[in-house]
């Protein structure tokens, strides 16, 4: 079986971001860019990682630490992770469709809803949520400025109150500290929180089914 080959970025060992990572999490982000498809899809199996290296992976910490001064990795609506970097380093940003392999990225990406603008996916510019035009505005806040704000954020993105709540309470307790880092970003967050949960959410359809024949 030929494995595929791809540039590795050495300059992560003189960043800040990554050297302040924990040893296992150094490892996680390199099984991470290694294994990933050639569009920089990643489909989590932290499962995998965790047999290989013997370690546990905190996967909230794991993403509010990389994505804590920028989006490094995205989650998607169907629970694969996006680098948001992949692209640009291995291809130099820009696709041609006339392109095999670069057509075939285009294809990948519209298959997990992230349409290629230059430099920049759409994807990663809409879940940032945040206006450009005043740099000063787009800071994003370190925490909500209450619980109700939390919960309104929730809800606008299709999860609930409990969930609003439940966010809330647990970074309020931990002083909106990601390990021993002061978070950044709480929309990133909590995005990342809505992400996680929807994929352990029952199927509404199979529980009514389910109600309806032990009522009849």
């Amino acid at each position: 079986m030929t494995m595929a080959k791809r540039f590795t970025d050495t300059t992560k060992w003189k960043e800040d971001w990554f050297l302040d990572l924990p040893n296992s999490y150094k490892l996680f982000w390199i099984y991470i860019c290694d294994n990933c498809d050639h569009a920089g899809i990643f489909k989590p199996n932290k499962r995998m990682f965790e047999l290989i290296v013997c370690a546990k992976i905190d996967v909230v910490e794991f993403m509010s630490i990389v994505n804590e001064d920028k989006v490094r990795v995205l989650e998607l609506e169907n629970g694969r992770w996006y680098l948001t970097g992949f692209i640009s380093f291995q291809y130099g940003g820009k696709l041609n469709l006339n392109n095999r392999v670069h057509k075939s990225i285009l294809s990948v990406l519209n298959k997990n809803n992230i349409t290629w603008v230059d430099e920049e996916p759409k994807a990663q510019l809409e879940m940032l949520d945040e206006p450009t035009q005043d740099k000063e505005k787009t800071t994003p806040l370190c925490n909500p400025e209450s619980i109700a704000e939390a919960i309104d954020y929730f809800k606008s993105k299709g999860s609930t109150k409990n969930e609003g709540e439940k966010f809330y309470y647990f970074y309020e307790s931990k002083g909106w500290k990601v390990g021993k880092t002061k978070m950044k970003n709480w929309k990133m967050s909590a995005s990342g929180w809505i992400s996680r949960n929807k994929k352990d959410e029952p199927d509404s359809d199979y529980l009514g089914g389910q109600l309806k024949a032990m009522k009849g």
